[in-house]
């Protein structure tokens, strides 16, 4: 089904060889996948998607993505995890919060919503990529390294792609968490109907 995901346009991704964009984050990828030494970081996700290499994949764009935009498919996956007509939970409120004003009041409200979390909260992980993510006015604040927020949000999608051990449900799920990746990554919000406009 790799023809009905469009890796052209994917302006939101950094215009650099794959290869080179995975060594320097330490990011292993199976060498058996066939990704050109001048391809681009699209062009190694569109191999990654073919060779339905999930973990490599949410890696990537997790790292791919600038921050805001990442936290955002953080939260898209968080959303899976809730059960049907549940309210989301304050870390995933404050986390969407959080991408739409990154600055030190919705930080703090992360922080406290991380704090007061119920052990069993799936969405607490969207929650630690926002509160890690180092963006422009909070860089004094964020004492964290770069790799810590693209962690939380790679921990999550992998979190929402695995949740269902039934074959066609896992599968329905890897499907969907890479159409809202590839719409962001596209400068949409992450909704498979091309809405524009994303997180930043």
């Amino acid at each position: 089904m790799a023809e009905m995901i469009q890796f052209s346009g994917l302006k939101k991704l950094p215009e650099e060889p794959f290869v080179a964009f995975c060594s320097a984050r330490k990011i292993k990828v199976d060498p058996k996948v066939p990704v050109g030494p001048e391809a681009e970081v699209a062009e190694g996700l569109q191999a990654l998607y073919e060779a339905r290499s999930l973990p490599s994949f949410f890696q990537v764009i997790a790292n791919a993505l600038p921050v805001r935009e990442a936290v955002w498919f953080a939260c898209l996956a968080a959303e899976q995890m809730l059960q049907e007509g549940t309210d989301p939970p304050p870390t995933l409120q404050t986390a969407k919060a959080w991408v739409f004003k990154p600055n030190t009041d919705t930080r703090e409200a992360v922080e406290k919503a991380i704090a007061d979390a119920d052990m069993d909260d799936p969405t607490t992980l969207a929650a630690d990529a926002a509160f890690h993510g180092i963006v422009k006015g909070l860089e004094a604040q964020v004492m964290s390294p770069p790799s810590a927020s693209p962690t939380m949000v790679f921990a999550m999608l992998m979190q929402a792609a695995l949740k269902d051990d039934e074959p066609a449900m896992a599968e329905a799920n890897w499907q969907k968490l890479v159409g809202f990746g590839v719409n962001i990554a596209a400068g949409g919000t992450g909704t498979t109907e091309g809405v524009q406009g994303g997180a930043a």
